[in-house]
C-alpha cells in the first residue's frame, strides 16, 4: 500500500469474502469497502508485514483489492484463523486486530452479477460501466480477450520416465509449437495435470483457433477436448 498515494482521491479498499468459511470476526465485519482518505491512510500505517508465515493449507476468509478507476491495482488473501496474508511478496503473520480496529469505520458495497447472451453484449455493456464513478471493482474475465476454451492430452515420447519431471520443458515446446502453426491467433495455455505418461493442457483462446487445432500427437477426445464457449457473466461492486 506504501506505494498508493491516498490523498490524491479516487482509491478505494475493498474486502470480499473468498470462501464459506465461518468466522466471528468476518461475519461481524462482512463485505466491506472504504474510499474515505483518512481511513485509508490508517490501513496504509497499520498494514505493514515483516514477520514471514508458514504456508497453510486453509484457505481463506478475505479478499482484499485496492482499486482505483474500476480496475485491481493489487490484491491480498487472509485467514483469519491461521492469521496469514498472502502478498506478491510472500505469506505474512496477520494480527486479526488489524483488521477488527476497522471495525464501524468501513461500508458496505453493493454488489451486481449480469448474465449477457453474447461476448460483443458483455463488453460492450462493460466497457461502458468501467467509466462509472459509482463503480468500485469489475474484474477482467477471459471474455473479454478470449471465446471460450478446450483441453487437449500430450502423449510423452517412448523412453521418458516421467512427464512430470519434463512437464516444463514439454509445455514450453507446445506453446512454441502453437505459435508457429498460428501465428495472427492469440491464446493462453495452462498445464492442468498429467501423470508419468502424459500430460493435460487447457488452452483458452478464440474458436477459429480451436477449429483449425489439429495436431496428431495433442489429442482433443470426445469430453475435455471439446470446444467450450464461455458464460459470459460479469461481477462488479459498487458504491450507494
Amino acid at each position: 500500500m506504501k506505494n498508493y498515494d491516498f490523498n490524491k482521491g479516487g482509491y478505494y479498499i475493498l474486502g470480499l469474502y473468498s470462501e464459506n468459511n465461518k468466522n466471528a470476526l468476518r461475519d461481524s465485519i462482512g463485505e466491506f469497502y472504504t474510499d474515505d482518505i483518512k481511513v485509508l491512510n490508517q490501513f496504509k500505517k497499520v498494514w505493514t508485514f515483516n514477520k514471514p508465515s508458514k504456508k497453510y493449507s486453509c484457505g481463506y476468509h478475505y479478499d482484499i483489492f485496492i482499486c482505483k478507476k474500476g480496475q485491481i491495482l493489487e490484491s491480498y488473501a487472509i485467514n483469519l484463523e491461521c492469521k496469514v496474508i498472502v502478498t506478491d511478496k510472500g505469506y505474512f503473520y496477520f494480527d486479526t486486530n488489524k483488521l477488527r480496529e476497522f471495525y464501524g469505520k468501513l461500508k458496505k458495497p453493493i454488489r451486481q452479477n449480469k448474465i449477457f447472451e453474447t461476448v460483443t453484449e458483455g463488453r460492450l455493456y462493460r466497457e461502458k460501466m468501467i467509466a462509472d464513478e459509482k463503480l468500485i471493482m469489475t474484474p477482467n474475465p477471459n471474455w473479454l480477450e478470449f471465446e471460450g476454451s478446450f483441453r487437449f492430452t500430450y502423449n510423452c515420447k517412448k523412453g521418458t520416465k516421467d512427464c512430470l519431471d519434463e512437464d516444463n520443458k514439454i509445455y514450453n515446446s507446445i506453446v512454441s509449437r502453437v505459435k508457429k502453426q498460428f501465428p495472427h491467433e492469440k491464446f493462453k495455455m495452462k498445464n492442468v495435470g498429467g501423470s508419468w505418461t502424459e500430460i493435460e493442457i487447457e488452452i483458452t483462446c478464440n474458436k477459429t483457433l480451436s477449429d483449425q487445432f489439429n495436431f496428431k500427437d495433442l489429442e482433443r477426445n470426445e469430453y475435455f477436448g471439446k470446444w467450450e464457449p464461455f458464460k459470459v457473466k460479469l461481477d462488479s461492486y459498487w458504491i450507494k
